[in-house]
């Protein structure tokens, strides 16, 4: 096998990244683009050239899909990652204001010796350090499955709004106004932007887009809104 082929062969597992309907339209121009500017006798892709096609890959694979003229589900989608940012604001909310924390419950519970509050605290600051980020990817697979039209990932966002607002009413019960207010702020925030999406996506307008279900038309929308030589830039 010669050198530019064995180089031809392993741009083709990196391209193997981008989706389908992509590389049927674009794959041959790339390729000829690539094999133009490779080196005489290179064997193996540019740690550059891996990384820019895997990353234009990924965009591509992420970027919403969802033409405006389906505006219940085009508005839903991006609030749905509004929500993973106000996940991780949450998350620096409750870092910032963890010495206010402290203090006001020690001022509220004064029984309650120093290591037992920096035991309370540090178990609440560790457990949304923990689930923060990982429900923070949770609403971003919810925005990119509810964009591909998966009816799915419909139910599963009803899912998460529930636990979320079991989250929220716990967070109440347990007396948040009064000690952490700025961490209740933020998550009353966060599940009323979650209530609007979900009330979008289960508007009669957007039933069309779920019953579809990622269909060709809003696919071949995606793709070819792409220039041909945008992922080699």
């Amino acid at each position: 096998m010669t050198g530019q082929a064995q180089l031809e062969r392993r741009y083709r597992r990196l391209m193997a990244c981008y989706p389908r309907a992509f590389l049927e339209e674009h794959a041959d121009e790339m390729l000829v683009v690539l094999l133009a500017t490779a080196r005489p006798g290179q064997r193996r892709p540019g740690l550059a050239d891996s990384a820019n096609l895997i990353a234009n890959a990924v965009q591509i694979r992420l970027r919403p899909a969802t033409p405006r003229s389906r505006p219940t589900v085009f508005w839903a989608v991006r609030l749905m990652a509004f929500c993973a940012l106000l996940e991780l604001g949450a998350l620096a909310m409750v870092l910032a204001t963890r010495g206010d924390l402290s203090s006001t419950i020690a001022r509220h519970f004064p029984a309650y010796s120093a290591s037992h509050v920096d035991t309370l605290v540090n178990g609440h600051v560790l457990s949304v350090a923990i689930g923060a980020p990982i429900v923070a990817i949770a609403w971003l697979w919810l925005a990119w499955a509810n964009d591909r039209g998966h009816r799915s990932a419909r139910a599963l966002f009803g899912v998460l709004f529930a636990l979320t607002s079991v989250s929220l009413l716990v967070a109440v019960s347990q007396q948040a106004a009064t000690l952490a207010p700025a961490d209740l702020i933020s998550g009353a925030v966060l599940w009323l932007v979650a209530l609007v999406a979900l009330a979008l996506i289960l508007n009669p307008a957007s039933e069309c887009h779920y019953a579809r279900g990622g269909d060709a038309e809003r696919s071949g929308r995606t793709q070819r809104g792409e220039p041909a030589g945008a992922p080699l830039h």
